[in-house]
């Protein structure tokens, strides 16, 4: 019978080198071709991952060399004649993150996608044998293990070892019980995290999202937290999610929200995108992009739920959901892309965009985490109000899950997801999909907020505020210049170094308060530093076009506003 086994080392942690043996049995092709995924699922950018790949050698089973030749950036033909073949390769793992791997003398993280290479051709399983380095005790992955023995491991299929992240090192371990489901918490590093508060807010939020889907599709589940210095971020997988956030970033009551909020998301995932998806998102194609024009929804709705189910579970209060909604609209209506790409189209150059973001993205891209949500919860508020606040997204997402994953086990176009919503709204949804799902018309937003007792007001309308429209970083380089703003129609640009306004020696403070003072200001002088050459540029400064949307309440709402009100809420109104 055909089988793969590997066998994983790190003999010297410090040198952030993992040796690999591949063992291929059973395959009895004259030339085998192997192939190392170029990115992993959930993360749309092609990463290279061959790159850290070095000491590639081949040989039969006696141990004598077979020839093979790198036929791509990624893959390897291997003259094997039909013998069992042993592949060995090293691999560089020094990159923090949720979507590489690492190693040191602390502890290890495999990212399957970026470590294991597969044969081509070949459906069946793996076992993975892993030989810690000596001072490494505990490890933690949802891959199942043979009795007696946590560090041998098995694959029923290249994409389960793919999405099965591996932790190595003295992590702390505890489990816990939800929703009929025994869950893993594995925390890496020092930090000022307090783990039964954790534990006891996932417990809420599972029970909270389980309650929208109505089921749980795991028989065990597993969170990987990372504690980084610097590093915040999540990638979901089909039984677990590695998470990484600030080590001391805990405390504070917002950071801890904030970390709160990641894990809701990422949760989530385990029903929309790992089991719920667009079809072009499974089965992968590892080797090239998988392009989509529906992340909006994979990641949009994501990114609607994740503060909504965190609100749900009673961790955030009324006002503070509020202000993240307020926040959540005002940042995608201040992206001057938003009147140049759509979400549709950003979800498609995701693969060349969204994660290689530059100086002038803000001003040509949409986010579509972000308007992708601010869509959904429009789309939420069509069901609810057209309904009489009997229905909400809830019911589509239930819906498309048991259809599309429990019955029919495949993915989901964009038009059957469009008629689910269209069900339960109760209305075509043909203008809505037209103008702001594959179009950039601006959205009126007051027609929506109306259904539900509540007004969103400009802050800013009216306002004298003014700006020059510039992001300056603390070593007083512009960063970022507003589209169509006096910064740029004054010549300004990114990577100037602003070395005086007026007569006076730049600061980080120096913009605010002259711009308040700017009464005794007719002109403006800005001294920089453009590419070795100082130059002498006289912005205008403009009343600012940014919008700061918040909520009101209506006067003397209506019962049924009420009764909306409180559906969008889930019934849950808390002080």
């Amino acid at each position: 019978m055909a089988t793969i086994i590997y066998s994983v080392e790190m003999p010297f942690p410090a040198n952030h080198v993992f040796t690999v043996k591949m063992e291929v049995k059973g395959i009895a092709d004259e030339q085998l071709v192997v192939e190392l995924p170029v990115w992993t699922p959930g993360s749309y950018l092609v990463r290279e991952y061959a790159k850290n790949i070095n000491a590639f050698k081949a040989s039969d089973i006696a141990g004598n060399s077979l020839p093979f030749q790198k036929s791509s950036k990624n893959t390897w033909l291997i003259y094997s004649g039909g013998a069992d073949v042993i592949i060995q390769y090293e691999i560089y793992a020094y990159e923090e993150s949720v979507r590489t791997n690492w190693l040191d003398a602390t502890h290890a993280s495999i990212i399957p996608a970026a470590f294991f290479m597969w044969v081509n051709g070949y459906s069946g399983g793996a076992e993975i044998h892993i030989t810690p380095h000596n001072t490494f005790k505990k490890i933690a992955t949802a891959l199942s293990n043979a009795a007696g023995n946590n560090w041998e491991l098995f694959a029923t299929s290249k994409d389960e070892l793919y999405d099965s992240p591996i932790e190595i090192g003295n992590h702390s371990s505890t489990d816990f019980l939800a929703e009929g489901v025994i869950h893993t918490l594995a925390i890496y590093g020092e930090g000022n995290h307090d783990e039964k508060i954790i534990i006891a807010d996932l417990i809420k939020i599972i029970q909270t999202e389980v309650a929208i889907f109505g089921q749980h599709p795991c028989k065990k589940y597993l969170f990987i937290l990372l504690n980084s210095n610097t590093q915040r971020g999540g990638l979901e997988h089909l039984h677990s999610t590695s998470l990484i956030f600030k080590r001391f970033g805990y405390a504070d009551h917002n950071s801890y929200l904030e970390f709160i909020s990641l894990c809701a998301h990422e949760y989530f995932h385990l029903w929309n995108v790992k089991r719920l998806r667009p079809a072009a998102l499974g089965p992968f194609n590892y080797g090239e992009e998988n392009y989509t024009t529906g992340l909006w929804v994979a990641e949009g709705f994501t990114s609607y739920y994740d503060d909504l189910i965190v609100y749900r579970a009673a961790i955030y209060k009324q006002d503070e959901y509020l202000a993240i909604v307020e926040k959540n609209i005002n940042e995608a209506e201040n992206a001057p892309g938003k009147n140049i790409q759509s979400v549709a189209e950003a979800s498609f150059d995701a693969w060349i965009k969204y994660y290689r973001q530059n100086e002038n993205s803000n001003n040509s891209q949409v986010n579509y985490y972000v308007r992708g949500g601010v869509l959904a919860l429009l789309l939420d508020i069509i069901i609810i109000s057209n309904s009489n606040g009997e229905n909400c997204l809830d019911d589509v997402m239930r819906e498309a899950y048991n259809t599309f994953y429990v019955q029919q086990n495949r993915g989901f176009t964009e038009e059957e997801l469009k008629s689910i919503i269209e069900k339960y709204a109760k209305t075509n949804l043909d203008d809505f999909y037209r103008d702001h799902v594959f179009g950039t018309t601006q959205i009126n937003y007051q027609p929506y907020f109306e259904k539900l007792g509540l007004q969103l007001i400009d802050k800013n309308a009216g306002s004298l505020d003014k700006d020059f429209g510039l992001t300056i970083n603390d070593k007083n380089i512009i960063t970022a210049v507003r589209k169509g703003s006096s910064g740029e129609l004054a010549g300004l640009n990114v990577n100037d170094e602003v070395i005086a306004i007026n007569e006076f020696r730049y600061n980080p403070g120096l913009i605010n308060i002259l711009t308040n003072n700017s009464v005794e200001y007719d002109t403006f002088w800005f001294l920089v530093n453009h590419n070795g050459i100082i130059k002498t540029l006289v912005p205008s400064l403009a009343i600012t076009d940014k919008v700061n949307y918040k909520f009101e309440a209506l006067p003397n709402p209506t019962p049924t506003q009420q009764q909306c009100y409180k559906k969008w809420l889930h019934q849950h109104i808390n002080p």
